[in-house]
Order: structure tokens, then C-alpha cells, then sequence
């Protein structure tokens, strides 16, 4: 029982969920000054749902912090943005869904969108040739920061130049104690600390065996 209610205790912890992604976080926010030496900005999908309210689908919590950040860089670099993501599960390609965001909620259109992308790989391909089609090689790329060490690799792998533009760091207001009280979002982040881990030791250990 002591086990049990330990194994539930640390991953609703503040402290855990900052530990686990601190392997994961491994980019320094990008500068503005470094974001004005791209060419384009590229903003990767990160889920879509019906939303009956609207009649229409939305993003998903982290899709709108990647696209809510990529709006800003924007504005504040004056570089064109590239939305990718496709519909693995069928419906509306969440690019589409992602450019709608951008034009009704920031006034801002996207230069390309990728609508075919199932995986982060397909992402970086489809975008490369995209992006090819108007001389782009140096870009700003936007996920989130538990997310950039396996998306950075598979676009430098296209041939592109992209500089890791990290968002949604796992951060928590207060210190000492605080970060020892039980906290939903916690639970959520280690989650996706501990699924992320497991997916790239996963690609690793496939790596090895095919090469």
C-alpha cells in the first residue's frame, strides 16, 4: 500500500513534473535576435477536438500554445509562417484548422500549409518541400519544449536550418513547499514527460537495430 500510494503521490508533484522534463527541456528559449536570422517560421501540430460550440474543430491546449507563440514571433520578426499537420484519425487536417486560428484569432495568415503529415517525421518532410519551392533553409521551429529534441534532429535531417523554437516549459509560480503539494497539471506533464522518454528510447533502440 505504502508503494502504491507513493507511485501516486510523486507524479502529482510540481517537483517531479520539473525533474522528469528537465531531460526533455534541453533548449534555451529562443532570442529574438537569433529568430530574425530565419527565413520562415514552421509550427508543428499538437491535436485538434470538436468543439459543438463553435460548430467546428479547435486546438488542443498545447497546439495553441505552439500556435499562440508562433503568432507572436511573427509579429515580432515579420517572417512568414508555415502550419503543418495532417488528420491521422480522418476529418479536417489540423493545418487547416491551425491556419483558421491564425487568421481569426491573430489577424495573421499562414504563407504555407502542410495538411498531410501523420508523424513528426512526415511533418519535417512535407514542410521541406513546401518551404524548398520558395529557396527557405533557415527556419524557426516551433513545438513544445518537451517535443524539440525529437522534432529538431528530423528537420536538420531534411537538409533544413532550424533553430529550436521551444515553448510550453513545464514552470510552476512559487518555490520550496509549493512544489511539494499535489497539482493536476503536474499529473498531466509527467504524463507526457514519461511518454515522450519511452517514445524516443524507443526511435533509438530502432535506429540501432536497423542500421
Amino acid at each position: 500500500m505504502r508503494i502504491a500510494g507513493l507511485a501516486a503521490y510523486l507524479p502529482s508533484l510540481p517537483v517531479t513534473a520539473m525533474w522528469l522534463n528537465s531531460w526533455l527541456e534541453r533548449y534555451p528559449p529562443l532570442s529574438l535576435a537569433q529568430a530574425r536570422t530565419a527565413q520562415a517560421i514552421v509550427v508543428l501540430g499538437g491535436g485538434v477536438r470538436p468543439a459543438p460550440e463553435y460548430t467546428a474543430n479547435v486546438l488542443t491546449g498545447a497546439a495553441n500554445q505552439r500556435l499562440h507563440y508562433a503568432a507572436w514571433l511573427a509579429r515580432q520578426t515579420g517572417l512568414p509562417i508555415l502550419v503543418s499537420g495532417g488528420a491521422p484519425l480522418g476529418g479536417e487536417p489540423e493545418a487547416m484548422v491551425m491556419a483558421r486560428v491564425l487568421q481569426q484569432h491573430y489577424g495573421l495568415s499562414a504563407r504555407w500549409q502542410e495538411p498531410a503529415s501523420r508523424t513528426t517525421l512526415e511533418n519535417a518532410r512535407y514542410s521541406r518541400a513546401l518551404l524548398a519551392k520558395d529557396g527557405i533553409q533557415r527556419v524557426a521551429l516551433v513545438t513544445q519544449a518537451w517535443h524539440m529534441p525529437r522534432a529538431l534532429p528530423f528537420f536538420t535531417a531534411q537538409g533544413l536550418q532550424a533553430l529550436p523554437a521551444s515553448t510550453g516549459y513545464s514552470r510552476y509560480d512559487g518555490q520550496g513547499l509549493v512544489h511539494w503539494l499535489p497539482n493536476a497539471t503536474a499529473i498531466q506533464e509527467c504524463h507526457q514527460a514519461l511518454r515522450e522518454l519511452v517514445g524516443m528510447l524507443y526511435y533509438t533502440i530502432r535506429q540501432k537495430l536497423g542500421s
